[in-house]
């Protein structure tokens, strides 16, 4: 009996230990299937497979759980997802499987903040294991907030340092603009969505697109609302003003263009704070040119004029300014607004800059409004870009050079107060870093930075300067050529192009020039009329050894004067590299030849007198000092005078 009952016993031990290893080998094969299903998205079968796995009384219950977990979440189920991972929890509270099947249910569920925290907890518990191989998968993971963060720096490092956020019409800093994105839904299910593998796409475009702004440009009228006004109030709630009014509508407009921030230099630059000023004149060319928009307010101008009308876009105030100059060459978006805020034209353009009216109506003489969009910042097109300004008026003197920093991308001190200096420094920085020498050729009063620089910018009002020869037709120049084979020494003429090609570019710093060119002596200078009562200019006639007779009108009383000396400075566009793209195929002879040609031409030259024995002072002349070669002059005796000069 009793050897009976024993083998019944073994029996049902054995077929318990089968039954065990049977339902081992099934929950296998299912996790196995629920694998494969998972991964060829048919999350319906794994979870099915995963819940037969669950009824067989699997070994590592919460390893079936989090798999069906993360099934039910990408099902969009997750309220079972998250049942799912609250069971993991309860059954091993130290592990951190629960905390991202947690995660991945509420990210699901949008409810991103706490899914942040599940995976703040997660991250805490693969940290805290006693298992070595538990705390290694934590380097899985990458902290979305630095990640986020970053990307948000990077571009709040371009943008203006105070920005009108409309929603609220208060004035925000950089941390502010900040705070207020990490406050955002969004930013609470990017860093959800990016917690195990960040994506820098779609947060770069999330935070680019948030961090959209629109730029004011506009003329100043008094009372204009100033940072230290707006700063402790909100932009929609300062009493009624035209000004206030003015800031007022165009947060309003912005806003109802789908655009949370706004700036306007009335408000959004601490003026009284000389680094930010510096900081803004210096980056507003950038500003305007990141903006996703700017917005023209063109005040004087009636929502009833037409193009033709008495005052148009062409008229306008707006378009008399040295600022406004700035801002419409550097922003890529556009729209004009008239007085009463509403669409200059009624265009529906989105982007003004593209209608062909407003083309037409920013078009100034000899530049198109197609070139004038493309200018950039830097040191090229420099002629044209002192030509678009000197067309313009500022309130301060100094604003007029201050204006183009960023145009000729100059980061230079800002020095209220400084006069037309501002105007020579900032020649300065263009004649030095680009040799563009066509600098030097206007004709008017000399400012106090250095003589050879004008006191304004209208003196660049001709496009191309007058000083400088024109180009010879190619087929006179091909007889001039022709003929000079045959009159001139070829060798002396090779000669001479040596000496003017190795000649340095004209630099100026602390207010000092370097400036080389071929020097004419002058040997009698005779007072043709005295200073003209109205005018106050003086006429004297001139003779050189080398030059034939000239007129020379100025201010300065030359009576008596010595050692003055005329210059020809324009060296490059003579050796034919500014003007001409076809010299690069002659042979040497031809291109010395040319030379020769070009400096028998009538040019403007500069009048400089001594005042040591080793600087030059540039006499102003109100019009153009006309000179010619005489006609027997030899080459020798110009490279005689080929030398450099020093000018204060």
């Amino acid at each position: 009996m009793i050897s009976g009952l024993a083998e019944v016993a073994s029996a049902n031990e054995a077929i318990s230990h089968w039954l065990s290893g049977f339902r081992q080998q099934c929950a296998k094969k299912l996790e196995e299937l629920g694998d494969i299903a998972i991964h060829s998205n048919k999350f319906d079968d794994a979870i099915g497979y995963f819940s037969t796995i669950l009824l067989l009384d699997p070994v590592d219950r919460s390893a079936i759980l989090i798999k069906r977990s993360i099934a039910r979440a990408r099902m969009n189920s997750w309220e079972d997802a998250l049942v799912d991972a609250d069971e993991i929890i309860r059954l091993n509270p130290s592990s951190h499987k629960g905390y991202e099947g947690r995660h991945a249910a509420l990210h699901v569920a949008r409810r991103h903040v706490e899914a942040v925290e599940a995976f703040d907890t997660m991250l805490s518990k693969l940290e805290a294991s006693s298992d070595e191989r538990v705390r290694e998968l934590r380097n899985r993971y990458t902290d979305p907030r630095l990640t986020i963060r970053h990307i948000v720096d990077q571009t709040l490092r371009h943008m203006p340092r105070v920005l009108i956020d409309t929603t609220t019409g208060r004035l925000c800093d950089k941390k502010q603009q900040a705070d207020v994105f990490y406050a955002l839904p969004i930013y609470h299910e990017l860093l959800s969505s990016v917690a195990t593998e960040s994506d820098h796409t779609r947060i770069q475009s999330e935070v680019k697109n948030f961090y959209r702004y629109v730029m004011l440009s506009h003329t100043w009228e008094s009372e204009e609302p100033l940072l230290q006004k707006v700063e402790h109030t909100t932009v929609y709630e300062l009493e009624a003003s035209p000004t206030h009014i003015k800031l007022q509508r165009f947060c309003s407009l912005v806003r109802s263009l789908d655009f949370r921030w706004a700036w306007s230099d009335t408000c959004c630059v601490d003026k009284v704070n000389h680094v930010v000023l510096q900081e803004s004149l210096i980056a507003m060319f950038t500003w305007y040119r990141g903006s996703s928009l700017t917005v023209v307010y063109l005040r004087d101008v009636s929502s009833q004029s037409s193009q033709f009308g008495d005052i148009n876009l062409r008229g306008s105030l707006w378009n008399t300014r040295g600022w406004t100059y700035q801002e419409y060459v550097a922003s890529e978006t556009i729209q004009f607004y008239t007085g009463d805020w509403k669409p200059y034209l009624g265009l529906a353009l989105p982007n003004h800059k593209e209608s062909p009216i407003i083309i037409s109506e920013m078009e100034v003489p000899g530049i198109s409004a197609q070139e004038s969009a493309l200018i950039r910042p830097g040191l090229e097109r420099v002629r044209e870009k002192l030509f678009l300004a000197a067309n313009r008026q500022t309130t301060l003197m100094e604003d007029i050079a201050y204006s183009l920093f960023g145009i000729f991308d100059a980061a230079i001190p800002v020095m209220y107060g400084e006069g037309n200096r501002a105007v020579g420094r900032l020649l300065e920085h263009v004649l030095t870093g680009s040799g563009d020498v066509t600098i030097l050729a206007w004709t008017g009063r000399a400012g106090s930075y250095n003589s050879c620089l004008p006191s304004d910018l209208t003196a660049y009002i001709p496009l191309i300067p007058p000083h400088v020869p024109p180009l010879i037709d190619i087929i006179e120049m091909d007889h001039i050529v022709a003929e000079s084979r045959s009159s001139d020494d070829v060798s002396l003429a090779m000669t001479l192009y040596d000496r003017l090609e190795e000649l340095p570019t004209p630099s100026l710093a602390a207010s000092r020039l370097r400036l080389s060119g071929i020097v004419f002596c002058l040997t009698n200078l005779v007072p043709v009329s005295g200073p003209n009562p109205e005018t106050k200019y003086r006429v004297y006639r001139a003779t050189s050894s080398a030059l034939m007779e000239l007129t020379i009108k100025t201010l300065d009383d030359l009576t008596g004067m010595k050692d003055l000396c005329l210059v020809n400075p324009w060296i490059r566009p003579l050796l034919d590299q500014e003007f001409s793209k076809d010299t690069g195929a002659l042979d040497k002879a031809t291109q010395a030849l040319r030379l020769v040609a070009r400096l028998r031409q009538t040019f403007g030259a500069l009048l400089f007198i001594p005042i040591s024995r080793v600087e030059h002072r540039r006499v102003a002349a109100d019009a153009l000092i006309m000179v010619q070669l005489r006609k027997n002059i030899s080459l020798t005796a110009l490279m005689d005078n080929i030398r450099t000069i020093e000018v204060r």
